[in-house]
């Protein structure tokens, strides 16, 4: 490895985590509307929430996704040169000059227009190729989607009649404000979707939950849900589920002691002096990871690293490149000692809750900042299984 901070990814956990999911569908309420368990739709966005989404997909269709999720078409064309035979959906918006890339890589696209529909017919006519698609409905996010209205009967019958667009799925997204406004939103969404299918429009799944709905809402399950950040770790909180669940943290975020340096009480460090030496000096420890690999600004004077099985404050203003933490509590610590920033290892853990806690945001943005010039290193059970640079686009596989 060229670099000593580096995010670990426990690929066991991960699968793990996606029987964990697939346990809950198989265990709750049947769709009523195919009758069916709820499939699986793994949400690989934002590189698998920072984790890798190259190798991160291979264990999620291992354990059992039945659908790969991503945000926009580049994400799509990524995995599709890996795993030729995946079923792939973008969720967001797709430019109307792609969409016949999109087609041509068998990549389903979400539409919320009559517009992309025709556009995506006519690609499906010229390449040969189905035109797959979701329809995305807005049922109060005020995002994308198609806002139910009364032309809709007449819309759903044109959309029928397009030839080459295979129509897979209707979804919405719930707005997670309170359980009124989440009914509410479910009703219209449920109404508009079956006003489709008397209008000659069955698209074969309907899906609403992502990760929190899916723990809080087992009766929104509908025929599919989107699994994101409990996928990867980060369980749901304040739902029935979130205190019985097994979900385990796969990641680990690394450094190691770049210098040990003795201050003397008053001396500064980094820049603006936004922390100095106590009375009787202190032992700083120079880490070799800053804000540009996503160990946010924030944290300065406020977050805390691992150490030797002890938490140690990180001290001074966090840099682009570099930050520092005052050791003066562990003094047999050792310059190329270990590090731990985030997540979870043998000598203890580092929660992603109390780092958003600290960095005053959510626990997604605290992963999917991890930046792309730290590499990533694959394990089972301890042993290495692969290692991705992204800066040199090396990817190296150990026996």
């Amino acid at each position: 490895m060229m670099r000593d901070t580096r995010l670990e990814v426990d690929l066991d956990a991960i699968e793990h985590n996606v029987g964990v999911v697939r346990s809950l569908l198989a265990s709750g309420p049947v769709s009523s509307h195919s009758g069916k368990t709820p499939a699986l739709a793994a949400v690989l966005k934002a590189d698998a929430y920072g984790l890798g989404a190259l190798t991160v997909a291979g264990s999620l269709l291992k354990a059992g996704a039945d659908l790969l999720a991503v945000a926009c078409l580049p994400e799509a064309l990524e995995l599709r040169e890996r795993y030729t035979d995946a079923p792939l959906l973008v969720m967001g918006h797709t430019p109307d000059r792609l969409l016949p890339l999109a087609v041509q890589a068998r990549v389903a696209c979400t539409i919320f227009d009559e517009r992309q529909a025709r556009m995506l017919s006519e690609a499906s006519l010229t390449s040969g190729e189905s035109a797959m698609v979701h329809i995305k409905l807005d049922t109060g996010m005020n995002r994308l989607g198609h806002k139910p209205g009364g032309g809709d009967p007449e819309l759903f019958k044109r959309l029928a009649a397009l030839p080459g667009l295979d129509i897979r799925g209707v979804y919405s997204h719930l707005a997670l404000c309170d359980r009124d406004s989440d009914r509410a939103q479910y009703g219209l969404f449920q109404a508009t979707a079956s006003a489709m299918e008397e209008a000659g429009l069955r698209p074969p799944l309907r899906h609403l939950c992502d990760s929190i709905g899916l723990m809080r809402y087992p009766e929104y399950r509908l025929d599919m849900v989107r699994a994101g950040a409990v996928l990867y770790g980060v369980t749901p909180m304040n739902t029935p589920l979130s205190d019985s669940v097994d979900i385990r943290v796969p990641f680990a975020l690394r450094t190691r002691i770049s210098r040990l340096l003795e201050l003397k009480a008053g001396e500064g460090v980094g820049y603006d002096y936004t922390w100095r030496a106590p009375e009787g000096g202190a032992l700083l420890a120079t880490l070799p990871v800053g804000y540009a690999d996503g160990y946010r600004r924030c944290l300065a004077n406020t977050g805390f690293a691992m150490v030797r099985g002890r938490r140690v404050p990180v001290v001074g203003l966090v840099c682009m490149d570099q930050c520092t933490a005052d050791l003066s509590a562990l003094p047999e610590a050792r310059e190329g000692d270990e590090v731990l920033l985030l997540g979870s290892g043998p000598e203890g853990e580092l929660p992603i809750l109390e780092m958003a806690a600290w960095a005053k945001t959510n626990r997604n943005e605290i992963l999917c900042a991890i930046g792309r010039r730290v590499p990533r290193l694959y394990h089972r059970t301890g042993t290495k299984l692969a290692y991705r640079d992204y800066v040199l686009n090396r990817e190296e596989l150990y026996g």
